[in-house]
């Protein structure tokens, strides 16, 4: 795994430092768990100066997260430490509205396709063959000699929930588990629970709203024998795109307005073993929007902050022209 040794040897000489533990938009399991195991790390290496930030807001999966973190979390943080690692994504656009300035080392641990501009890190542990940036940590943590049960927990959560349960797991993530797993005997029926979005009655109202008013604004176009579905909503639109294909949708493509552009895209796994990948083609979407986008093969999403219709265009073309290649 490249630049493991670079950042091992770092670290090594960062007692003395402070570090910031930066999570993406809307911090999901992957992100918030890479960050607290890595924090669990810096902890027990004598690190006293550590927090996690999360840009804007953390997922309602990735809440009960939270009790597992030895230090603070914090919501749009200023950055005025020493050291910035950047977990799972490699955009800075996906950190707004929090500023990474120059002067401070930077680090990006990542498994996404890395982009044509990706940050300019001092030190990349980035590994696509992944997938999740939680298999990277839990690889950088043997490399380190640290074997934390909380940290694993943290990871597994990571794992669970970026493979889907794991339907997108591949023979590197079963591995991963197993030796976390050999280590400490832990119930993955737990972490399912651990993992549990954290509701509220008025939370699941609007989450009705939002996919009832999904259904009422929904185009369907065909192409040949697929089914791509395209809506907008307010909020909650990977939820809206999760019901369309649980509906039948091959594809399905939602986008907001409500306090800038966010377009969510979801397509069945049987497209995506067939080479789709919706994370590369909403990296492509994010110039359009005035923003960034990426993700997985199969659920990836773009903010930017205008020009929705045209990201939404944009989308469809390159999806039609997959599927029209695919079908020769």
């Amino acid at each position: 795994m490249k630049g493991k040794v670079k950042l091992k040897k770092f670290l090594r000489a960062s007692e003395d430092r402070s570090f910031l533990l930066l999570c993406h938009h809307n911090a999901d399991p992957d992100s918030l768990g890479s960050a607290i195991a890595f924090a669990i790390y810096l902890k027990s290496t004598g690190v006293e100066r550590v927090k996690i930030g999360v840009a804007q807001s953390v997922s309602s999966y990735a809440k009960r997260l939270l009790s597992l973190s030895p230090v603070p979390v914090e919501r749009n943080p200023p950055v005025e430490e020493d050291v910035v690692v950047i977990f799972d994504t490699s955009s800075l656009e996906q950190l707004e509205p929090i500023e990474v300035r120059e002067g401070r080392t930077l680090v990006v641990i990542d498994h996404h396709v890395e982009k044509e501009k990706p940050i300019r890190a001092d030190i990349r542990v980035v590994d696509s063959s992944r997938t999740s940036t939680a298999e990277i940590v839990w690889e950088l943590l043997k490399y380190l000699g640290v074997y934390n049960e909380t940290a694993v927990r943290a990871l597994l959560a990571g794992i669970i929930t970026d493979t889907a349960n794991f339907r997108f797991a591949n023979t590197k993530t079963f591995k991963a588990v197993s030796e976390m797993l050999e280590h400490f005997p832990i119930q993955l029926g737990e972490i399912s629970q651990l993992v549990a979005p954290v509701s509220d009655e008025n939370i699941d109202q609007a989450k009705k709203m939002a996919v009832l008013k999904a259904c009422q604004r929904l185009e369907v176009k065909k192409f040949r024998k697929y089914i791509i579905a395209v809506s907008r909503v307010s909020a909650y639109e990977a939820l809206a795109c999760k019901v369309f294909l649980n509906l039948g949708a091959d594809v399905a493509i939602v986008g907001s307005e409500k306090n800038g552009v966010r377009i969510s895209a979801r397509a069945r796994e049987a497209l995506v073993k067939r080479g789709l990948h919706l994370g590369r083609i909403m990296e492509g979407v994010g110039p359009v929007i005035q923003g960034s986008g990426g993700g997985h093969p199969g659920a990836a999403g773009a903010n930017g902050q205008a020009n929705l219709e045209e990201g939404v265009k944009t989308i469809l073309k390159e999806i039609e022209r997959f599927l029209k290649n695919m079908e020769g």
